[in-house]
């Protein structure tokens, strides 16, 4: 079955659909990058977005930086508009890094910041934006004689952030002299996009929803792995694995995470996640950055939140029948994206249930029959229902509040 057939309300029986369904899948979800002081986006509203293509800039040392007093209209050389769209000349190129050796005022806001100064290529969404008047969250480049006189030996540094504020005719921004790209990991198109806010892109295809995501959005292919005990172990995670998601099983280890990033691997699914590993990434994360070293993008999602449970037999087996295919973890709001035009759907019974909190929470089964209200201990009165484990021979009475049903 594929995800174009979904099961309809008619095969399920009426009882059973007092027990609160979960939906799997989700079709064509809208996603969110956020951006901060000094970040900028780098795409406008109506692209399309590829799995690597450049959608934003973080400026990772911003600091507050005076920029003085801004024309209310920048001074720009006029530039005949079909001439933004293609490569420039060499005379052109040679002529702008001639005026940028010189360092004049007028060569500094002539030269675009987002400018690939090997074929003279100026992004469309940075021509509209030096045209425009100062306001904040515009994008700005100052040189480097703002932080001081530089040595006769030293290149003169240029910093780039955006606007901030203006006050008594001079405007602040967050400004820094290092800054990052970041990388669309899926395939969609721009929604919104707006310099130290949001990212926003509806995505092309289905994705799986999980509790809680950390990290940063990633990209690689599926490794579904042998688990033991429904765990991976952390000595399994090695270079073999290098640029793949792993599903690592019911939960998350902080040795198993700090192994996945040195071994290059792109991301972890798991049922559960605690939060002291969550604060292990954290930590790793700030520390990687500080070091200026790059590293590939990592991330984590948790499919049942922070309870230690196994994942979904349902859901594992989704997993399956989808590994080896590229997929990419999204942070905000939490998902695993699929870039597949059908998603295969594994054949389950309709009556089969999950126990999603309470004493056997982690546990699945078949839907028997309704217990009506029934008294469990402490002389407290439920909807009840009657359930058979996997591999159990007996039944059980569990609250049907307890329930969760799978909807694909």
């Amino acid at each position: 079955m594929s995800a174009v057939q979904p099961v309809t309300a008619m095969a399920i029986p009426p009882e059973l659909a007092r027990v609160a369904g979960r939906r799997v899948l989700v079709f064509s979800p809208t996603i969110h990058f956020r951006l901060g002081p000094g970040d900028r986006a780098l795409v406008v509203p109506g692209d399309a977005v590829v799995p690597g293509m450049p959608i934003a800039e973080r400026t990772p040392d911003a600091e507050l930086v005076d920029v003085g007093r801004l024309e209310r209209t920048e001074r720009v050389r006029p530039v005949d508009p079909p001439a933004w769209e293609k490569p420039a000349s060499d005379e052109s190129v040679a002529a702008l890094r001639q005026e940028d050796r010189v360092g004049s005022t007028e060569s500094q806001l002539a030269v675009p910041a987002g400018m690939d100064v090997k074929t003279g290529y100026v992004p469309v969404v940075m021509q509209q934006d030096r045209r425009r008047q100062p306001f904040p969250g515009k994008w700005w480049v100052g040189g480097g004689e703002r932080r001081g006189k530089p040595a006769r030996d030293k290149q003169t540094l240029r910093l780039g952030g955006t606007l901030l504020f203006e006050t008594h005719g001079r405007w602040r921004a967050a400004a820094g002299e290092r800054h990052t790209i970041v990388e669309s990991p899926i395939a969609g198109v721009v929604r919104e996009a707006r310099n130290c806010v949001d990212v926003t892109i509806a995505v092309t295809g289905a994705a799986l929803t999980g509790a809680i995501a950390a990290g940063e959005p990633s990209r690689g292919y599926l490794d579904v792995p042998r688990l033991t005990d429904g765990e991976l172990w952390a000595n399994a995670l090695d270079v073999g694995r290098t640029g793949a998601v792993v599903v690592a099983g019911s939960r998350i280890s902080a040795q198993a995470i700090s192994r996945a990033r040195a071994m290059s691997i792109r991301g972890l699914i798991a049922g559960s996640v605690g939060q002291g590993e969550l604060r292990d990434l954290e930590a790793s994360s700030l520390r990687q950055k500080a070091s200026l070293v790059p590293s590939v993008p990592f991330g984590l999602i948790a499919l049942d939140g922070y309870g230690r449970r196994p994942i979904a037999t349902p859901i594992l087996a989704l997993l399956a029948a989808l590994a080896g295919l590229e997929v990419a973890i999204v942070t905000d709001p939490p998902l695993l994206v699929f870039d597949v035009a059908e998603v295969p759907l594994p054949e389950f019974p309709a009556d089969w249930v999950r126990v999603r909190s309470g004493q056997h929470a982690g546990r699945e089964g078949r839907w028997l029959e309704s217990a009506g209200l029934y008294r469990f201990r402490g002389g407290i009165h439920l909807d009840a229902a009657v359930v058979r484990f996997v591999d159990e021979t007996d039944t059980i009475v569990i609250p049907v509040s307890d329930l969760e049903r799978f909807i694909f």
